[in-house]
Parts: C-alpha cells; sequence; structure tokens
C-alpha cells in the first residue's frame, strides 16, 4: 500500500504527464491548421499557375499568328510590283 509521500508522487507524475499531454495536443491542432492552411495556399497556386499557362499558351498562338502574317507581308513587299 502507497503512503502519503509515495502517493503524492504519483499524482505529482500523474499531472505532468497530463500536462504534458495537453501541450502536445495543443501543438498538434496548430498543426493540423498549418498544414491545412498551406494546402489551401498551395491548391490555389496551382490554379493560378495552370490559368497563367493557359494564358501564356494563347499569347504564344497569338504571337506565331502575327509572325507568320508579318512575313507573309515582307515577302509581298519585296515583290516587284506589277508596273516593272
Amino acid at each position: 500500500m502507497l503512503n502519503s509521500s509515495d502517493l503524492a508522487k504519483v499524482i505529482s507524475v500523474n499531472e505532468s504527464v497530463q500536462a504534458r499531454l495537453e501541450h502536445l495536443e495543443t501543438l498538434y491542432s496548430e498543426q493540423e491548421y498549418t498544414v491545412q492552411a498551406l494546402n489551401d495556399t498551395v491548391a490555389q497556386q496551382d490554379r493560378e499557375i495552370a490559368r497563367l499557362t493557359l494564358s501564356i499558351e494563347r499569347l504564344n498562338d497569338q504571337l506565331i499568328a502575327l509572325k507568320t502574317e508579318g512575313s507573309s507581308d515582307i515577302n509581298s513587299d519585296n515583290e516587284k510590283p506589277p508596273h516593272y
């Protein structure tokens, strides 16, 4: 059987373990929130990258079309006019 001194030690250890457990639960909760916030940010950035990639592809297509139009105009400028 435990005497009062031993009982006090057991209660103290139990309280210490309980306090550490509560601290770990708090840390876990904060980390869970942080991970979710980071996940939301990554998902948002992924959508933004997809949107920007599509925009770049469209601009690239427009640039190619303009170069093609411009090169045909340049060729017609180098041809001799019909009255020569």
